[in-house]
């Protein structure tokens, strides 16, 4: 296996879909939601490594807020990703959540560019059931400008009756507000999530903006 992201690119060159998952851990999501987000972020990571395109093409990192933002998953190659379970507890600082996660791709992008590999528009996939309580506002206007400029392509999903979605719709661009999660449906999202960054494998180019197809009628609250 690969020891870092150049000898990865040497032995598999094919064109990247880096995918940030930005999930909040905050204390409100102790108990049966953070079980079930844990069983949702498993079972993306396998149907992803499931798939013969995707398996080889896509990059997954992890970033959790709840206390402090932190990446505890650096972006790699999905087969070489391992999560431990995670926790909830403290505060939501999504504003930092999100600039971290904003830093990593774009540093990501240019390790692409400098070794030659082409890569597809970047997923930064944002879910919380509050609201951040940080000073968040330059976070959601730079991830809102680099969506709107098709240069990260923004998923954000609000979590239960409590989430604020006037605060996250913030950090998405107008024509893609964010969504609300029917119930605990996590596996539901994760399942849509895996189908439709495949999609964007084997039916667009790199560099091309895509819009996948897939339907959100299984997890998301309309």
């Amino acid at each position: 296996m690969p020891t870092n992201f150049y000898d990865d690119l040497i032995d598999n060159p094919t064109p990247r879909c880096p995918c940030m998952l930005v999930l909040d851990v905050s204390g409100s999501m102790d108990g049966e939601p953070i079980k079930e987000l844990n069983e949702g972020v498993n079972q993306f990571i396998q149907a992803v490594m499931q798939d013969d395109f995707a398996s080889y093409a896509v990059d997954i990192g992890i970033i959790t807020f709840g206390g402090k933002a932190q990446e505890i998953v650096p972006i790699k190659s999905v087969q070489q990703v391992d999560v431990s379970t995670l926790s909830a507890t403290g505060s939501t600082p999504m504003g930092e959540a999100v600039n971290k996660a904003i830093q990593v791709l774009e540093k990501r992008k240019q390790e692409y560019k400098n070794s030659g590999v082409s890569y597809y528009q970047p997923w930064l996939v944002l879910m919380s059931d509050g609201e951040p309580t940080d000073n968040y506002k330059v976070a959601a206007t730079k991830l809102r400008q680099l969506a709107e400029t098709r240069k990260m392509l923004v998923i954000a999903v609000g979590i239960g009756d409590s989430c604020n979605f006037s605060k996250l719709s913030e950090f998405c661009p107008s024509d893609n507000p964010p969504r609300q999660l029917t119930g605990l449906k996590f596996q539901e999202f994760f399942k849509w999530l895996s189908q439709s960054v495949g999609e964007v494998i084997t039916k667009s180019t790199p560099g091309v903006s895509f819009q996948a197809t897939q339907s959100t009628n299984g997890w998301e609250s309309f």
